[in-house]
C-alpha cells in the first residue's frame, strides 16, 4: 500500500502519522499556497483524528494554516434522511471541535438552491496539498482516487479508520489467525501515538468562495428540519435510537464498558438482551468515534481479560481484518469479490428450485414466512441496526429467496447499504461474504447452497427471551418506504 509514490511522501514529524499516510499522485506542492486543505468525508471527529493531525503536521512544517472541509452532497448512493442526519450531526461536531483546536472549518450542504460544482477542486487551488481519508470501499474511495487523478495538487491519504494502519501489515495474509497475530503485536504501540497536535499558524480567515453551513448551535431537532431542504429520500426516517453526536458515542462506549463488557462473552449472541452488543458500529463507521479510543478504553477497564479479549477480537481484529481484505481485493463489495470456491459452488446451483421467491419490497418490509428473519429485518428497517448474530442468518436466507446467487448478493448489499447506519463499510461487506461462503465449507453439498453452509434459527430461538423478542418486533407497525428502481 505504501510503495506507489514513496518519493513524494509528506515526511511528517510524527512517525505514527507517517506510516498512516501515502500519496495518491505525484503532483508538486503549490509554493504560492495560502493553506493546507484537510478534506473529511467519513472520519467526522475533530479530536483523535490522524487525518487532521497529519494536515497540521505538514502545515506547521510549511508555516501555513489548515482549512478543514466537509461536504454533504445529495447524490451519493442511497442518500436519505437516515444517513444525512448522521452526516449533519458529525459535521456539527467537527465544526465545534475545530473551533476548540483553533482550526478553520467549513461545511457545504448541497440543496436544490445551493448547487456548487467542483468545490473540492476550487478549494485545492489555494492549497499547498490536500489531505484526505484512506478508505477502501464505497464512494469515499472512488471520489478520492478520481480527485487525485485530476487535480494538480499533491493528494495524501491517511488511515483514520484502523487502530493498526493497513499499510504497515505485510502483504499476503490469508487467514484470520495470521492476520490476528500480525494485527495484535503493534496495537499497544499505535494506541500510544500522540494526537491532537497544535496548529502553529493563525486561523485562516479569508473567504472561500461558497456559502458554508454553520451547524455549531444546531440542535438535533434543527438537523431534522434541515433535511427537508435536501433532495434526498425522505421516506426513510431518522433513527432516534442513534443520536448523531460524538458525545453520545463516548457516553455509549463508557456505559457499555462499565456495565456490559464483563458479561459480553456470554451474552453477545442473544439479541433479546440489552447490552449484548455495544451498538457502537454506526459511530465507528461515520468516524464520530475512533478505534484507538475504543481500544484504550477497553484495555483500561476492570473487566476480566477473557471478556476484553473477546470484545476486542470482534471490534478490532475482525473489523480490521475486513478492512485489510477490502484494501487488497478488487471489488470487495461486489459478488466478484467472493472467493472463487464460493462463487463456483453457488453458481453451479443457480438453477436449483428456490424454497420461496420474494420481491425486494417484501424483503425490505420483513414480509416472509420466517418469523425470526422478519424480526431481524424489521429491527434493521425501524432502527438502522441489526444484531450481529442475526446478520449471519439474515444473509444466508437471501440465497434461498432470490432467483440466483448474484441477485442474492446484490439484494443483501442494497438492503445493507440503504438501511444500515453501519452499512457501506468493509466490516458489513465482510460479514456478508461470510454468509456467502467465505467461511469454511459445509459438511456436504446441498441444493441451492452447494458447499456453502446454511444456517438455522433453532439455536437463537432457544436463547432466553428470544421468542418474545421476535413476537414483539413482528407486531410492530412498519411504515413502507420507497423502493428505488
Amino acid at each position: 500500500m505504501k510503495d506507489l509514490f514513496d518519493n513524494v511522501m509528506p515526511d511528517l514529524d510524527d512517525e505514527d502519522l507517517n506510516v498512516r499516510s501515502r500519496a495518491l499522485n505525484s503532483q508538486p506542492p503549490n509554493d504560492e499556497a495560502e493553506y493546507v486543505l484537510c478534506w473529511l468525508q467519513q472520519t467526522l471527529r475533530a479530536f483523535d483524528n490522524p487525518l487532521i493531525d497529519a494536515a497540521i503536521s505538514y502545515a506547521n512544517q510549511h508555516r501555513l494554516p489548515v482549512v478543514v472541509y466537509h461536504g454533504m452532497r445529495q447524490d451519493y448512493p442511497h442518500a436519505s434522511d437516515r444517513l444525512h442526519y448522521f452526516l449533519l450531526g458529525g459535521s456539527r461536531d467537527v465544526q465545534r471541535g475545530c473551533d476548540e483546536r483553533g482550526l478553520r472549518c467549513v461545511s457545504y450542504l448541497q440543496t436544490p438552491k445551493n448547487l456548487e460544482k467542483g468545490l473540492v477542486y476550487r478549494l485545492a487551488k489555494k492549497a499547498r496539498a490536500v489531505f484526505a481519508e484512506d478508505h477502501p470501499t464505497f464512494v469515499a474511495r472512488s471520489q478520492t482516487v478520481s480527485f487525485a487523478s485530476k487535480t494538480d495538487r499533491p493528494v495524501y491519504v491517511v488511515d483514520t479508520a484502523r487502530l493498526v494502519p493497513t499499510g504497515t501489515l505485510q502483504l499476503g495474509l490469508k487467514t484470520t489467525p495470521s492476520f490476528r497475530a500480525a494485527n495484535k503485536a503493534p496495537r499497544d504501540q499505535f494506541s500510544q501515538a500522540k494526537y491532537d497536535l497544535k496548529a502553529l499558524q493563525p486561523l485562516y480567515k479569508k473567504g472561500l468562495g461558497f456559502s458554508d453551513i454553520n451547524l455549531r448551535s444546531s440542535s438535533d431537532e434543527d438537523l431534522v428540519d434541515i433535511l427537508s431542504t435536501c433532495d434526498i429520500d425522505h421516506s426513510l426516517w431518522v433513527c432516534a435510537e442513534f443520536p448523531p453526536s460524538r458525545g453520545e458515542a463516548i457516553r455509549r462506549m463508557n456505559d457499555f464498558i462499565e456495565n456490559d463488557l464483563p458479561r459480553y462473552k456470554w451474552t453477545r449472541n442473544n439479541p433479546a438482551i440489552d447490552g449484548s452488543g455495544s451498538r457502537l458500529s454506526p459511530y465507528l463507521h461515520f468516524g464520530l468515534l475512533g478505534p484507538r479510543e475504543l481500544y484504550k478504553a477497553v484495555q483500561k477497564s476492570k473487566a476480566h481479560s477473557a471478556a476484553k479479549w473477546k470484545f476486542l477480537d470482534e471490534a478490532i481484529t475482525w473489523r480490521e481484518w475486513f478492512h485489510y481484505q477490502a484494501a487488497h481485493i478488487t471489488g470487495f463489495e461486489k459478488f466478484d469479490g467472493l472467493p472463487k470456491s464460493a462463487k463456483s459452488t453457488l453458481l453451479e446451483h443457480a438453477d436449483d428450485e428456490r424454497e420461496s421467491l420474494y420481491s425486494i419490497d417484501e424483503l425490505i418490509h420483513g414480509e416472509t414466512n420466517d418469523a425470526v428473519w422478519n424480526a431481524a429485518q424489521k429491527q434493521w428497517l425501524l432502527t438502522g441496526y441489526m444484531h450481529n448474530n442475526l446478520r449471519m442468518y439474515w444473509g444466508k436466507k437471501l440465497i434461498a429467496w432470490t432467483k440466483d446467487p448474484e441477485t442474492a448478493w446484490n439484494t443483501a448489499c442494497y438492503i445493507n447499504d440503504r438501511l444500515s447506519l453501519d452499512g457501506r463499510d468493509p466490516a458489513t461487506y465482510g460479514n456478508m461474504q461470510w454468509c456467502f461462503g467465505k467461511a469454511k465449507p459445509g459438511y456436504r453439498e446441498i441444493p441451492i447452497y452447494g458447499w456453502v453452509a446454511p444456517k438455522s434459527s433453532a439455536a437463537v430461538m432457544k436463547r432466553d427471551g428470544v421468542q418474545e423478542w421476535v413476537k414483539v418486533l413482528n407486531n410492530k407497525t412498519v411504515k413502507r418506504i420507497h423502493i428505488e428502481d
